[in-house]
Formats: C-alpha cells, structure tokens, sequence
C-alpha cells in the first residue's frame, strides 16, 4: 500500500517547527544551466531571528569536485560584528562571529556570503552543520537549519531526504526530541547523483576562537567586573609562535580593534584609543588608561606600547565626566562631488554643549567653489543649515578642503570644521576602432571632467585568446609613453607613466590590439583604470564600464 502524505500536513507542521524556534538558518538551493557562462556563484547563508544574538557560528560543507572557495564575505546585517574563518580542512568552511559591542541583532538578513567558482558540471550539496546563535550573555537561541545545494548543468539531483529542523541548545548528555519537517518523498532517479568526495574522518580543529558562548560569556565579565578572572579556556589553536591580545573598551573605536587580533612572538604592539568621547550635549567619556594582562602593563594613558611574548589582554577604562560650555560643529568629513552634479547641498548641525545658549554666527572658507549658507545665525531652537557649493567647468578633478567656522555671537567661544570634497571625474572606454586590413583594434578611453597633472596609469582588461597587446599611444604628440604588461590567462594588466604628466579634458589615451580571428565587441573588455599624480597620490575617478 502506498504512504500519501498531504502537501497540507507538511505545511502545517512547517508552521508548527516555526513557533518551537525563534531563530533560523539557512542556505538556499541554486541551479546554473550553464556553467560555461557563470564560473563563479554567490551563496548567502541567511538568517531569521526573533531574540537579539550577539554571537554566530556555523560550519558548511561542500563538493570539492564540484565547487572551489574562491572567498568568504560578512553579510551587511552583521558588517559592525567580527568575523573569523577557517578553511584548514578540504572542503569544509567553518565561521564565526562576535558583536564586539554586545548590542545584539534581530530580524532576518545575511551572516555570510560564499563565493565559489564552479570547476566542473556536477551536484555539490551544501550541508549546514555545527549551527548556533547566542544571545548578548552567551547563552543560545534554539534554531533551525535548512541545508542547500549547487545543481551545475545537467547533473542529476540525489534523492532528497526529510530534514530535521536541528535545536541548538547547549549539548546535554540527556537527548531531547526534536521537531521534524516531513517531505514528500519523489520516485526514484534511475541516474545516480554525484557522489560527495570522501574525506578521512579526523578531528575538526577549532575556530581560531573558542566556542562563541564562552568568548560572549567572557566579555560580559569583563563588562560587569573591574576584577580579572582567570580565563578557563584556551582562547586560540594557533602554532607555538602565535600570541593573541584580546581587546575590550566600551567607547570608542581602539586600535587593535576591539576583539582578537593576532600577533607573531616577538612583534611590538602599539595600542591605542581615544583621550574622550562626547556622549550627550552634557556628559562625555574620558579615558583613564587601561588593565593590562599578559605582555600588557597597566597606564593611566590612552596609548600603550609593548613586545608581545604571551596572551595578552587589555580593558581600556572610562570614566563619565561634564561636558563644559561649548558648540561643536558637525557634519561629514569628506564629500564626493560626482562630475554630472553641478552643485552639491551639505548639512551642518551646531550642538550646544553644557547649557550654553547663545547664538552662533556661521561662514565658510573655500577654494574654487561658489558657496551659499542657507542660515548664516543659528540658536539653540534652530540648529541646522544647508551648505551649497557650486562648481564651474574650470574646477579639475581633486581633493578640496574648505572649512566651517562658527562663533558665539559674544565673541566667547568659536570653533572649526574641516571638510574635504572629493571632485572626481569619469573615465570609460570609447567605441572601438577596427582596421580590418591590418587585424588591429583600437581602444579609446574618454574622460567626463577635467584632469591634470596624470603622471602613471594602471588598467586592467579581459581579453580572448587571439587578441594580443600591441602598444599605447597617447591622444597629445608632445606625451611620451612608458608601459609594461603582465598576463594571466586573460587578465591583462597594463602599468606605465606619462613624462611630462598628462592633462585633459576629453581623450586620455588609445590602447591598440591586434586580433587573428573575427573581432567581437566582447573580445576585450576594460575592467578597471587607476591614475596617479606625480606625488603618487590617486586622482579622484569613476571608470564606468558600458
């Protein structure tokens, strides 16, 4: 007698797994038809979470006939949170991640993204293992998992199997039940899958971390007590010449960052973090040194030195102070004015500090812009203003400051704000030029704004295997070229420099091919353009592939 299953039932019980877990992982199920035409793929390990987590781990598993790690990036709902990766066993990917700030996130989005290239046509499940979420004291959220898979061409996909959404509470020797997602489970496939490749059963080494709930557990302690416990857990599997300094302050952004950084034996470590901090128009942070364990020593200053031999550690310390009479200018410290935009608008906000309530006059120093203040007195009932600037043809591509000045209308207290505005302009690749007599192509690069003073270059391109490099010949006759090339596969980069350095508004230069066979508008494609000044300094561009 055949088992039916209703389609219904399943939902339901899909409904029922929902509410046991507050938290969910997962990774999606991708088919590429064609994997001639798409090498590489993107995979998202996605995320649901109705409790704030401060902590991540997870482990993925993959074909490695099928698929190549090529890279491993931080979802952007968890770009403020540290990330570590480890790689060491074939075909294995292990992450993990803190929020060095203990804040915690919620709702759904992305932990990581997995950025492999496909190197042959095949099946390669993703097998999501070792999930857990904690929460802002360490502990775990119970969560869900849902594996995925790569389909690469005509492959056939093996017979799935019913998956159990897995709990990830804290391992108990007891077992507890868990909640079961039924499937409709298809006729067999007469062509077998590909088959995982099998890997010799050895110990998985940790994370370059401990268990991310004793690392979340830990830096609450360190939060809540001024004491130092004695660690009970090795924080790092490293090699015997590898020393780790953990790093915690609850202002501020400290370098080293806050977290583990790694060090080699031996190796100077310069530490450092902000002398104070405002936290509110009336109260600010100042810092009173730092708690140094290991190779690291206690100061009273907010910057320490020292030769690292050991684990090591350091709580910077703060100590809450009032804010005295003041203004403080804000607004953004660097402003990109893009070459279609003609003028650009900027906020500026004044912030009264420690009760002081007079108004405040307000001008702007600038170089070759056109400048207009929409409110030239602000108080402590109006706050804000705009600051147009205008450019005219003229203005070449560079870094711009100009500066903010605001004063108390009795003269008492005045105060500054630098800002740099970015002038950038366009670069792009022209229609090419084809002589077909001769089997040559040439490649206009056009440019939107105006540039001066282009001493070197740097283009990288993508080329068929019949297009060779022959030359650059620059768009002035009083410019003299000097270029080299260096070639893998069909990545081609072009390097050289321009005496005496280059200036234009329209063409830049032409770069010339030949070709052996029929020339396509896909044949060569320019990638990325870099230009330098004569100081070395990059000059401010956008190169926009068409």
């Amino acid at each position: 007698m055949k088992k039916f299953f209703s389609p219904f039932l399943a939902l339901i019980c899909l409904v029922f797994v929902q509410k046991i877990f507050p938290a969910s992982v997962d990774i999606p199920g991708i088919t590429i038809q064609n994997p001639a035409s798409q090498q590489t793929i993107d995979v998202n390990v996605n995320f649901s979470s109705e409790k704030k987590f401060a902590g991540y781990q997870f482990t993925v598993q993959y074909n490695q006939e099928i698929l190549k790690l090529l890279d491993v990036y931080k979802g952007s709902a968890v770009s403020s949170f540290t990330m570590m990766t480890n790689t060491g066993i074939p075909g294995t990917i292990k992450i993990a991640g803190f929020d060095p700030g203990l804040s915690g996130i919620s709702g759904s989005g992305i932990l990581a993204t997995l950025r492999f290239q496909i190197i042959s046509q095949g099946y390669s499940n993703l097998i999501l293992s070792s999930v857990k979420l904690s929460d802002t004291s360490g502990q775990s959220i119970p969560c869900s998992t849902s594996s995925g898979y790569i389909k690469a061409g005509e492959a056939q996909k093996p017979q799935p199997k019913s998956e159990s959404p897995v709990s990830v509470e804290p391992e108990k020797k007891s077992s507890t039940p868990s909640a079961i997602t039924p499937q409709v489970q298809p006729k067999p496939i007469p062509t077998p899958p590909v088959p995982e490749p099998t890997q010799p059963r050895v110990k998985e080494p940790p994370l370059e971390t401990t268990d991310i709930d004793q690392f979340l557990s830990m830096e609450t302690e360190l939060l809540l007590s001024s004491t130092e416990k004695q660690e009970k857990t090795t924080l790092l599997s490293k090699p015997v010449n590898t020393v780790t300094l953990l790093v915690f302050s609850e202002y501020g952004k400290p370098i080293p960052p806050t977290g583990i950084t790694t060090f080699t034996k031996g190796d100077r470590v310069n530490c450092y973090v902000e002398s104070d901090i405002l936290i509110s128009d009336t109260e600010k942070v100042v810092c009173t040194g730092c708690e140094g364990k290991g190779s690291a020593f206690n100061t009273s200053k907010n910057s320490i030195s020292f030769v690292i031999e050991k684990d090591s550690k350091i709580v910077w310390k703060w100590k809450k102070i009032p804010v005295e009479p003041g203004i403080l200018i804000e607004s953004q410290n660097q402003v990109v004015f893009e070459p279609v935009k003609k003028e650009i608008n900027i906020p500026v906000k004044i912030r009264f500090l420690g009760g002081f309530n007079n108004n405040v006059l307000l001008k702007a120093e600038t170089a070759p812009f056109d400048i207009v203040l929409s409110e030239t007195e602000l108080s402590p009932e109006k706050k804000e203003t705009i600051l147009t600037l205008k450019k005219n043809n003229q203005i070449t591509a560079g870094n711009y400051p100009i500066s903010i000045i605001a004063e108390s209308k009795d003269k008492k207290l005045k105060t500054r704000k630098d800002i740099s505005i970015l002038v950038y302009a366009n670069i792009s690749a022209g229609e090419a030029v084809i002589d077909e007599t001769k089997k040559t192509v040439r490649i206009p690069l056009i440019t939107n704004g105006k540039l001066e003073n282009i001493s070197s270059f740097e283009f990288y391109l993508t080329i068929n295997d019949d297009i060779k490099f022959l030359k650059i010949e620059p768009c002035q006759p009083d410019i003299k070229i000097f270029s080299g090339i260096t070639q893998k596969g069909k990545i081609l980069k072009i390097s050289g420099g321009l005496v005496p350095p280059l200036k234009t508004d329209k063409n830049l230069l032409d770069i010339v091919f030949s070709f052996s066979k029929e020339f396509k508008k896909d044949s060569i494609g320019v990638n990325k353009v870099s230009l330098w000044n004569e100081d070395g300094n990059p000059l401010p561009i956008f190169y926009q592939i068409k």
